[in-house]
């Protein structure tokens, strides 16, 4: 069964089952969550705990000779298997599905790593396994969903934000829930007892916001301006070579141009079928594509085809600013925002 980080604590309630898959690309909740599976093996005097870490080579006969063999320190045992590239393999896939048919089997295997892919989730061996054990995803929190989690990241410290402040703290560290949750309990040492506002915030927190190139799509589509200078100024200040933005700036916009030959929703339907567009995403191309038209699309692949060539023969001077530009392209009214003062203004000393 699929259980959410926010579901976890109540889930814990539970008698363990002999399989708990922990898998995901943010780190804080992760560890989270492994700090709490492991208190409650030992609340449950589950006492011993045996650690492997997997690789392509790994024997996974080595955890069934340790669920087999005694033990003097206890009858029950937390195994657990770290696996970075989040793919037991075919040998690991099988022996996962023989561990689920032991008999009388009394310790846990609780397995974790990186992001599982869909592939694996929807793959035969998955679909075998999951009904009797917990998967439990962890992802990094959409934008929306953020100020509810650090709201309750303010309850638990007994910290309180004006709205402008909870605001001012999603932007700071959005994509970094870690340095997020340590900033709420360094807030509520600094500021004991007292509404906190977005001076104080901006008193004694930095930016620690962190980003991808997938989000900055994402919100290139949405037409979120302010929020596409923030990205790339975070990009930038990462040292993010720029070919890759354009890169992932030339995909949005030949997948743009594909899309406008839709003249119906099930032609629209079909072209996203085609282009592997999930359905979580289709708004955005059509928000896209009720500003731009097939002209206004070349004239983005036009931008970005002379940035390549000039950074690629003799390189430029600001090259994230030039960026800045094409992504204005993606409004469909670039001269009533100003991205290149923005990006002046945000541009590391």
């Amino acid at each position: 069964m699929r259980v959410y980080f926010n579901q976890l604590s109540q889930q814990l309630t539970k008698p363990l089952p002999n399989l708990i898959l922990l898998f995901g690309d943010e780190p804080y909740q992760q560890q989270a969550a492994l700090d709490q599976i492991r208190a409650c093996c030992t609340a449950q005097q589950i006492e011993e705990r045996i650690v492997f870490q997997a690789d392509d080579k790994f024997n996974w006969q080595q955890i069934m000779d340790e669920a087999q063999s005694l033990s003097l320190f206890a009858s029950r045992k937390l195994i657990e298997v770290e696996l970075p590239s989040a793919k037991p393999g075919r040998n690991g896939s099988t022996f996962l599905q023989e561990w689920m048919q032991l008999n009388d089997n009394e310790h846990t295997l609780l397995l974790w790593g990186g992001k599982l892919g869909a592939d694996q989730t929807k793959s035969k061996w998955f679909k075998s396994i999951e009904p009797a054990s917990w998967f439990i995803p962890v992802y990094d929190i959409d934008r929306q969903n953020l100020p509810g989690w650090f709201n309750q990241q303010c309850q638990q410290h007994q910290v309180q934000l004006t709205p402008d402040a909870l605001h001012l703290v999603c932007d700071l560290f959005e994509g970094n829930l870690l340095s997020g949750a340590q900033e709420i309990s360094r807030l509520a040492l600094i500021y004991p007892n007292q509404q906190i506002d977005a001076e104080q915030i901006k008193a004694v927190a930095s930016d620690q916001s962190r980003f991808t190139v997938f989000q900055l799509a994402d919100d290139l589509l949405n037409n979120h301006r302010e929020k596409v200078v923030q990205i790339l100024t975070r990009l930038q200040g990462e040292d993010l070579e720029p070919v890759i933005v354009t890169w992932l700036l030339q995909r949005e916009a030949e997948t743009l141009a594909q899309l406008t030959i839709a003249n119906n929703q099930q032609a629209f339907d079909a072209e996203c079928k085609k282009l592997r567009v999930w359905d979580n995403r289709k708004g955005l191309y059509r928000q896209a594509l009720n500003r731009l038209n097939l002209s206004m699309i070349e004239q983005i692949l036009k931008a970005i085809g002379q940035f390549e060539v000039e950074y690629k023969s003799h390189g430029l001077l600001n090259p994230y600013i030039q960026l800045a530009h094409i992504c204005a392209l993606f409004s469909g009214e670039p001269k009533l925002f100003n991205f290149n003062q923005i990006m002046l203004a945000h541009e590391p000393d």
